[in-house]
């Protein structure tokens, strides 16, 4: 399947969320526990999330990656202990729909910055995955589908 690239105009959406840093290897098992927390807080919060779950990359330095791994909500709730309310910020992003395996991810965020390269767009802060496929729905890893956004100016 050929890649789709193009820049949109995102709005603002408020999120709850847990910041943590990972070694690339351990990664995986801590998105999955970080998910499980944000969705149990948002539940008992009375309600549920208002998307799919996204993990946002700040940083990776050699084999460590800072990120957040968050929900989207209806309107903000506060946070409580390490779970942060914040936002996914507004603006233009460059984006891609990755389909397959998460293992095969790091082949479109190269694909995805290449071509914000030939087209003289500038990262603009911290670009995010979001998860649209629920693994625990559908076992058929070629059916996954992970929207990328790469905030640009």
């Amino acid at each position: 399947m050929s890649l789709k690239f193009e820049t949109r105009q995102v709005e603002s959406q408020p999120i709850l969320g847990i910041r943590a840093t990972s070694t690339m290897d351990e990664l995986s098992e801590l998105m999955g526990a970080l998910f499980g927390e944000v969705y149990g807080y948002i539940q008992q919060s009375g309600q549920q999330p208002a998307g799919m779950p996204f993990s946002r990359y700040h940083s990776m330095d050699g084999g460590s990656v800072d990120l957040e791994c968050g929900m989207p909500v209806a309107s903000a709730i506060e946070g409580k202990g390490r779970i942060q309310a914040g936002e996914l910020p507004a603006g233009t992003a460059a984006t891609v729909s990755h389909f397959g395996p998460y293992d095969n991810l790091p082949q479109t965020w190269s694909a995805l910055t290449e071509w914000m390269e030939t087209q003289g767009l500038q990262p603009a802060g911290a670009p995010w995955e979001v998860y649209v496929t629920d693994p625990g729905a559908e076992a058929d890893t070629s059916k996954w589908q992970t929207d990328i956004y790469f905030p640009v100016r």
